[in-house]
C-alpha cells in the first residue's frame, strides 16, 4: 500500500488507471499530481487462484486419462464398440452375447459356416407379435420341455417340401416313410389314415386292439400280404370279412379249414380215409358231414 498526499490509495501490480487534472488560475498554469490506479490480485487471493487452476488442470488430466482408458478397454472405434459392430445392413455381434432383458429383432443370422446357439439359465422364449403387440406365436425351450403355441406348426426340408404339419384338426407327415422304433410299439387313440403299413425287414407286424376292435377300411382295395412269412388274424369273439358290393376270394395252393363241426359225429370215425362233405347252411354256417349221410343233418344249422 502506498500513501499519497492527504490520504491513502490502493496500489495494484497489474495495469494502471491514470487521471489528469488541469486547472487554470488567472493566467497561470498549475498542474496537480497524477493519480495512478493499479489493477491486480495480490496476497492470499492470488495463491488461491493459482491453487484452483492447478486443481482444475489435475481433474482435467485425470478425466482425460480415464476417458482414454475406457476407450481402450471397451475398444471403441468408428464402426462400433469391441465385438459390437454397426454395419449398413444391421448390427454384427462377435463371440458370446448376453441379454439381460427382452430382445426385439426382425432377423437373426449366424456367421458363414458358424452355428447359431441360444442359451439361457432358465428357458429360451421366442415370441411373434402382430401390429397390436399381441402374441400370435410362441416357441419355448424349457427344462426338459419343448413347447410351441401357434395355430399351425409346420416343418419344411431344404427343398421347401413339407415334412410335418399339425393344427387343431389334423396332423400330416410328408415323408415317404415313417418308422416307429419304440420297443412297446405305437398307440393311436384315434383313426389313422395311411396308404401302407409295413414292418421292418425280418420282423413281424402286429396290429392289436387290446380292449376294443379294429376297423380297416379302404376306398378301393385292401391288401394283407405276408411276403416271406405267415399272415394270421385272431380274436376273442367273431372275425368278420364282409364285401358289400363284391366278392371275398381265397386263393392258395392249399386251403385248410380246421375244427369245423361234424354232423353225426358218431359215424365220423367210419368215414373212409377221413373224407367229409363240406356243407353250408342257409344262414351261412359251414359244417362237415360223412359221405354216407350227406348234408341232411340240419341240427347244426339251427
Amino acid at each position: 500500500m502506498n500513501r499519497g498526499d492527504g490520504g491513502s490509495y490502493p496500489s495494484y501490480s497489474q495495469g494502471s488507471l491514470r487521471q489528469h487534472h488541469h486547472h487554470h488560475h488567472h493566467g497561470s498554469n498549475h498542474r496537480e499530481p497524477e493519480i495512478v490506479y493499479k489493477v491486480g490480485i495480490y496476497g492470499w487471493r492470488k495463491r488461491c487462484l493459482y491453487l484452483l487452476v492447478l486443481v482444475l488442470m489435475a481433474v482435467i488430466t485425470v478425466n482425460l486419462a480415464l476417458t482414454v482408458w475406457i476407450l481402450r478397454v471397451l475398444d471403441f472405434s468408428l464402426i462400433g464398440m469391441g465385438k459390437f459392430k454397426i454395419a449398413k445392413d444391421g448390427i454384427r455381434l462377435e463371440g458370446t452375447v448376453e441379454f439381460l432383458k427382452a430382445f426385439y429383432t426382425a432377423q437373426i443370422t449366424s456367421f458363414k459356416n458358424k452355428p447359431l446357439v441360444f442359451q439361457s439359465g432358465h428357458n429360451v422364449s421366442i415370441n411373434a407379435r402382430n401390429g397390436l403387440t399381441n402374441v400370435t406365436g410362441r416357441f419355448v425351450v424349457g427344462d426338459k420341455t419343448l413347447t410351441s403355441h401357434s395355430e399351425r406348426f409346420v416343418i419344411y426340408d431344404t427343398q421347401d417340401n413339407m415334412v410335418f404339419y399339425a393344427d387343431a384338426e389334423e396332423v400330416k407327415i410328408g415323408t415317404d416313410k415313417l418308422t416307429f422304433t419304440g420297443a412297446e410299439g405305437t398307440i393311436f387313440e384315434g383313426p389313422v389314415e395311411t396308404p401302407r403299413v409295413t414292418a421292418p425287414s425280418g420282423q413281424s407286424l402286429d396290429v392289436e386292439a387290446l380292449t376294443s376292435s379294429i376297423h380297416m377300411q379302404a376306398g378301393e382295395r385292401m391288401f394283407l400280404r405276408g411276403v416271406s412269412g405267415d399272415l394270421s388274424a385272431s380274436c376273442l369273439a367273431d372275425l368278420k370279412l364282409r364285401a358289400t358290393n363284391g366278392r371275398i376270394m381265397l386263393q392258395s395252393e392249399s386251403l385248410e379249414m380246421r375244427n369245423l363241426p361234424v354232423a353225426d359225429a358218431s359215424s365220423s370215425s367210419s368215414s373212409s380215409a377221413g373224407v367229409f362233405e363240406l356243407c353250408i347252411c342257409e344262414n351261412g354256417k359251414v359244417f362237415l358231414a360223412p359221405p354216407s349221410t350227406g348234408c341232411t343233418q340240419t341240427d347244426i344249422c339251427l
